[in-house]
């Protein structure tokens, strides 16, 4: 079958089987960058994982950044309707909800390795052109919800700091370590046998007498007591050049 065939036979496809067909791009693209990095990802080697023709592939995106782009924008809307989901059920205090969002990021990684790897690690491939996903993609301003949050906790008196946007974004490089670290710890306790080399420096997540489950649990509860603990507040005359 010649690639003139191949496109006809994609284009003949019911609007549910293309949905289908690009929800499989989008799963097994977030692994192969995952796996090979951005530079060492191509659509050659995705078609060839799909076992698609690559013509039929550029059907559905036309570069590595619009595949990148495309993978973002599905994760961060599931990352935002889940927390959406927390938010509105929730009864208690801002703060008890602040340490349910963090917890919520832990988990979506833990659950979700390659998809987390997208959001927040692995950057954008450069390209020569604006595709259809970037032309329509609208950035997700996560950091702005957490940020109303801290100001509400602010505005009741549950945190005694004045500034909102620099509490969040220093909770968000926080948290964002130290999920890494607690991702690596998983991987050790999953490795049996493993073998701690020079070369290896993170090996040592793997040697601590605490797990990775209490790590997390551990940096909420500093969490907790860093936000609520007037002697740890920082004023803006201790930053302000």
């Amino acid at each position: 079958m010649n690639s003139e065939q191949n496109n006809k036979k994609t284009r003949s496809r019911s609007p549910k089987k293309k949905a289908q067909q690009f929800e499989r791009i989008l799963e097994a693209g977030k692994q192969l960058f995952l796996d090979k990095g951005r530079e060492g990802f191509s659509l050659r080697s995705l078609a060839k994982m799909l076992d698609m023709n690559q013509n039929n592939l550029y059907n559905y995106v036309d570069s590595k950044r619009e595949l990148w782009i495309a993978i973002r924008n599905k994760f961060f809307k599931q990352y935002k309707d889940e927390n959406l989901e927390i938010i509105e059920s929730h009864k208690e205090s801002n703060i008890d909800l602040l340490l349910k969002i963090f917890d919520h990021f832990f988990e979506f990684a833990e659950n979700d390795q390659a998809a987390f790897s997208m959001m927040h690690i692995i950057t954008s491939p450069p390209s020569d052109k604006v595709g259809k996903f970037e032309k329509e993609y609208k950035a997700f301003n996560f950091l702005d919800g957490t940020t109303r949050k801290i100001q509400q906790a602010i505005i009741k008196g549950e945190i005694k700091e004045d500034n909102s946007a620099i509490l969040s974004f220093f909770l968000y490089s926080l948290i964002l370590g130290a999920t890494i670290v607690e991702n690596t710890m998983r991987e050790l306790e999953d490795i049996n046998n493993y073998e701690k080399t020079n070369a290896e420096e993170t090996t040592q997540y793997g040697t601590q007498s605490f797990s990775s489950s209490e790590f997390r649990k551990y940096v909420l509860k500093k969490i907790e007591l860093g936000l609520t603990d007037p002697n740890l507040i920082v004023k803006e005359s201790d930053y302000k050049e």
